[in-house]
């Protein structure tokens, strides 16, 4: 029988750049989970369907929690504080994973999270950064406002994919992470997410300040956070926006809808975005996507309340083409 938590709930933050395998790394921690605790996860989603519950799952000794629209680092974090007191009073868990939007900044989250009235009821431990070095190879993402300050905030370095990395890309991150303002960070290179779970108990760095622009601060730079109650959407339902410079939409489905599965898969990889996310109900079963322009994972999963589907993209997209196509898919009975 677990007990409820009587102290301070180990915490950690786990950020990343879009697409760089944040999920997927969660996913693997959870599967390491003693068996004698309950562990929660609030996840921040940019767009406002969310997506990572549906593919993360929950279960009786395994909470997830979404926060979606916008992002919770930014301007008000009420939606944050409200959503994680939910989390904490319902799961009473033994240790708390807090996942922030790919284009977020975290180093607003931790301040907040080492407030006086948090700190009798979280321990933050290790935060940790995962980073794609493939991504890094691109000169937009090396000097992107995001992704550095996810790596200066962060206690270990996790560089994903390691399978599908070559030498050059191994010693540019490396040389990267060194580049990075002290106290210096661990680095760890994984394969398929797998990462020694024992890394989550390891302590924070002391911290240092570091200076950046004030641009992420701006109450206009993202949507307004957790306006969209995930319980109340009824499907059908889209949205689009735009940004952070980006155009961001998604649509979800009533799961009764069936949608051919080649074709689905067809208008999806036509498109060119930064990331495209989803759990979709085809003729063959549920499927659960997640593409980036560097990789394509196509999974099997279970039952869904609904379909979802979540587009962002520094591209401008047609959302009445898009959509039309994408019905144009579905199997009609």
């Amino acid at each position: 029988m677990i007990k409820p938590v009587c102290s301070a709930v180990p915490t950690n933050l786990i950020t990343g750049f879009l697409g760089a395998g944040k999920t997927t790394l969660i996913q693997q921690l959870l599967a390491q989970k003693p068996s004698h605790e309950r562990w929660a996860v609030l996840v921040n989603e940019f767009g406002q369907i969310g997506i990572d519950q549906a593919l993360m799952g929950t279960s009786q000794d395994i909470y997830i929690k979404e926060v979606a629209g916008g992002c919770i680092c930014c301007a008000n974090a009420l939606p944050m504080h409200i959503a994680l007191s939910q989390l904490l009073a319902k799961a009473k868990p033994q240790r708390v994973l807090i996942e922030p939007t790919g284009l977020g900044h975290p180093k607003q989250i931790l301040e907040t999270l080492s407030e006086s009235h948090w700190q009798t009821t979280l321990a933050l431990q290790a935060t940790l950064c995962v980073i794609d070095a493939r991504q890094y190879q691109d000169p937009r993402v090396q000097t992107h406002e995001s992704f550095l300050a996810q790596a200066e905030v962060a206690d270990i370095l996790v560089f994903s994919k390691n399978e599908v990395l070559d030498d050059a890309q191994r010693a540019s991150v490396l040389d990267f992470a060194r580049q990075l303002p002290p106290p210096e960070r661990q680095t760890v290179f994984i394969s398929q997410g797998q990462l020694d779970a024992n890394y989550l108990a390891m302590p924070k760095r002391p911290s240092r300040q570091v200076k950046r622009s004030l641009l992420h601060s701006l109450p206009t730079a993202l949507p307004p956070v957790g306006l969209v109650n995930q319980d109340s959407i009824e499907a059908p339902y889209h949205y689009h926006q735009r940004a952070l410079e980006t155009e961001v939409g998604g649509w979800v489905f009533p799961a009764s809808w069936q949608f051919n599965h080649n074709a689905l898969l067809d208008v999806l990889f036509a498109l060119t975005t930064l990331r495209i996310k989803g759990v979709m109900h085809t003729q063959e079963g549920w499927l659960a996507i997640n593409l980036t322009p560097l990789d394509a994972s196509l999974n099997s999963t279970h039952e869904a309340y609904d379909s979802r589907l979540e587009i962002i993209s520094e591209q401008p997209i047609d959302w009445s083409t898009l959509e039309r196509e994408l019905l144009n898919t579905r199997l009609m009975t």
